[in-house]
C-alpha cells in the first residue's frame, strides 16, 4: 500500500509540474464587409464600385452594378475592408504583406465581356490580383463580374499556391452586375 501511495503522489508531482502550453485557437479568416473596386480610365477618370455586408452576418446588404465603356483598358484595384472596426481596417494591406498565400481570380460571365489581366505577383511569381488591367469588349454587353478571394497557406511545410484557383479556402466570393456602355 505504501508503494502504491508513493507511486499515487509521484505520478501527482510529475503530472503538476508539467506545464500546458496555452494553445489558442487560429483563424487566418478576417471579417470582410465591404469589396470596393476602382477602376481607373486612361483619362483618369475614377469609378468605384462597392459590395457590402454592414454586420458581417455574410448577407449582402447592397451591390453597385459595374458600369464601364466598350473598348477601354482600365486600371483596378481592389479593396477589401472590415467597417465594423472603427477606424475601418482595410484588409487589402495584409494581404498584400501576405502575398504568397492569397490570390484574387475574377470570372466574368458571359466571358468575353471584359477581360482581366493581373498585373501584381508575389514572391515566387505567382499572381496576387490586388491591381489588375481589365479590357471591356467592343459592343455593349451584360453580365456579372465575380470577385473570389483564395487563401492557400502551406500545406505540411510545402506551398499550396500555385496560380490556380484550386486548394485553399475561400475569404471572399461576391458577384457584382456587369454592364458594358
Amino acid at each position: 500500500m505504501k508503494n502504491v501511495t508513493i507511486l499515487l503522489l509521484a505520478f501527482l508531482f510529475v503530472f503538476a509540474s508539467c506545464s500546458k502550453e496555452d494553445v489558442e485557437p487560429s483563424d487566418d479568416n478576417e471579417l470582410i464587409t465591404t469589396v470596393r473596386l476602382s477602376f481607373k480610365s486612361p483619362s483618369g477618370e475614377v469609378k468605384m464600385f462597392y459590395w457590402r455586408d454592414k454586420q458581417g452576418d455574410g448577407v449582402m446588404d447592397s451591390v453597385d452594378p459595374i458600369l464601364l465603356n466598350k473598348n477601354m483598358v482600365y486600371e483596378m484595384s481592389i479593396s477589401l475592408l472590415d467597417e465594423t472596426k472603427s477606424p475601418v481596417f482595410d484588409i487589402s494591406e495584409e494581404i498584400e504583406e501576405e502575398a504568397d498565400v492569397h490570390m484574387f481570380v475574377y470570372k466574368v460571365s458571359p466571358t468575353g465581356l471584359v477581360s482581366v489581366q493581373i498585373k501584381d505577383l508575389d514572391k515566387n511569381g505567382l499572381p496576387v490580383g490586388l491591381k489588375a488591367d481589365v479590357r471591356s469588349q467592343y459592343v455593349p454587353g451584360n453580365g456579372t463580374f465575380q470577385v473570389i478571394l483564395k487563401h492557400q497557406p502551406p500545406v505540411n511545410g510545402k506551398a499550396a499556391k500555385s496560380g490556380d484557383e484550386e486548394g485553399g479556402s475561400t475569404d471572399v466570393d461576391v458577384s457584382f452586375p456587369l454592364t458594358i456602355q
